[in-house]
């Protein structure tokens, strides 16, 4: 493994066998924590090349996962292409949750665990439940039946 710097004092981790080939270009780090960089079209246009999916040579229509979830960890190893829906159901628990699980929620009227999972964009309702166990379990279940993780 080797290290490509990027702007901001950041890092991009790859395989020895595609360091050459990538270091040969300026890669800065985005907003969104990823490896990038610009390529010119011409007319004054261009075009952002992430480094992610360039390794991973995604075709159009198609994400590409960062196994790990850390966006600048581009080994080969760390990345998968897939839907994007699974790539979505692969996020980080965002900051504001307040069960500590992605799909549990407090449900204040009932003052109860609510369990929803989040498939091809629509919100599915698995119930509101007295523990947050059990929530979590149908929960679970649920990423089983429904995404096969």
């Amino acid at each position: 493994m080797k290290k490509i710097k990027l702007t901001r004092g950041k890092f991009a981790l790859v395989d020895d066998d595609d360091f050459k080939y990538l270091n040969q270009w300026k890669w800065h780090c985005n907003t969104q924590n990823y490896a990038v960089r610009e390529q010119s079209l011409g007319k004054n246009k261009s075009k952002m090349i992430r480094m992610h999916r360039l390794i991973n040579n995604t075709l159009e229509g198609f994400d590409t996962d960062h196994i790990d979830r850390n966006t600048l960890n581009n080994q080969r190893t760390n990345l998968r292409t897939v839907s994007h829906g699974k790539n979505m159901f692969n996020l980080k628990i965002a900051k504001n949750n307040k069960s500590g699980h992605r799909g549990i929620s407090w449900h204040k009227e009932t003052k109860k665990w609510r369990a929803y999972i989040n498939l091809n964009r629509k919100q599915i309702y698995l119930g509101i439940y007295n523990s947050i166990n059990q929530a979590l379990l149908v929960r679970n279940d649920a990423e089983k039946k429904y995404h096969a993780i």
